[in-house]
């Protein structure tokens, strides 16, 4: 089994709290996961001294787990992926986890001065390639949504060849893919045959107060192992876990539902005639 502690969207530089990422790295060392992926925002406006202020919390980090990052959009404002390769790590990236069975692959969907994101032929070339190992348990990770989550605001920021990244899950029977953005918990669940699925999660803002609506900020604790998933929503304020999706020999269990836009609309009495 591998564990894997998800934050997103740090946004260090603005409504960063850091009682938040007090809070996970104390929890990073109470379970002492496997590894520690970020799915991109670290920082809010990719300054360098906003990255090089971060490198504290950071370095706590790594000297408790594996750690893997790859840059969101806020990441890459102002030419910021030179600042993020130089200080935080590569914009794209392979770590395989022998002992545990497990690759997890980093891809850079994050433009400068650019909302939406895209991953583009050639980053799709190498991203097949990676997965010629074979290893058990399969994970892809980025910054952009590939696909909408309700409640989330407007949608014009997904992947622009998501379909593609689509694809490509199924082609390499990929269990995970981890991913941040709009500042959401949330997850989908897509079997693609009888034996096989992949669980696309979401994380939210782990450690700034842009939250959504009543979300809090919160990060995924991941359990995987051959097939079998379960992820809790944990509370970056208080640390207390809620059971988010469960999935055992592909076949999904429970998913946490989340409020849409649909429900108010219909429970709304404008529309009553």
């Amino acid at each position: 089994m591998v564990e894997i502690i998800h934050i997103s969207d740090l946004h260090f530089g603005s409504e960063f709290v850091p009682d938040y990422i007090e809070n996970i790295i104390q929890y990073i060392k109470d379970i002492r996961p496997d590894v520690v992926v970020c799915t991109g925002d670290i920082v809010h406006k990719g300054r360098v001294v906003q990255f090089e202020k971060f490198l504290p919390y950071l370095n706590q980090i790594k000297e408790l787990s594996n750690f893997m990052a790859v840059p969101g959009n806020h990441d890459a404002k102002n030419s910021g992926l030179i600042f993020f390769e130089k200080l935080i790590g590569p914009r794209r990236s392979r770590l395989i986890l022998e002992d545990k069975d497990t690759l997890i692959v980093g891809i850079n969907s994050a433009k400068d001065d650019m909302a939406e994101g895209m991953i583009g032929d050639e980053q799709l070339d190498w991203l097949g390639r990676q997965f010629n190992k074979n290893l058990e348990n399969r994970i892809i990770a980025l910054h952009h949504h590939l696909i909408p989550i309700p409640m989330s605001g407007q949608k014009f920021t997904t992947v622009r060849d998501a379909g593609e990244i689509l694809e490509l899950t199924q082609l390499f029977e990929v269990d995970l893919v981890l991913m941040g953005h709009r500042h959401v918990a949330h997850s989908y669940v897509i079997s693609w045959r009888i034996d096989s699925s992949t669980t696309f999660l979401y994380s939210g803002t782990s450690t700034s107060n842009k939250v959504r609506a009543d979300d809090s900020p919160s990060f995924n604790h991941v359990s995987l192992d051959e097939g079998d998933l379960e992820v809790y929503m944990v509370n970056s304020t208080n640390l207390e876990k809620v059971l988010l999706v469960e999935r055992k020999e592909h076949h999904t269990e429970f998913i946490r539902p989340r409020k849409t836009r649909i429900e108010h609309l219909l429970a709304s009495a404008v529309w009553d005639e």
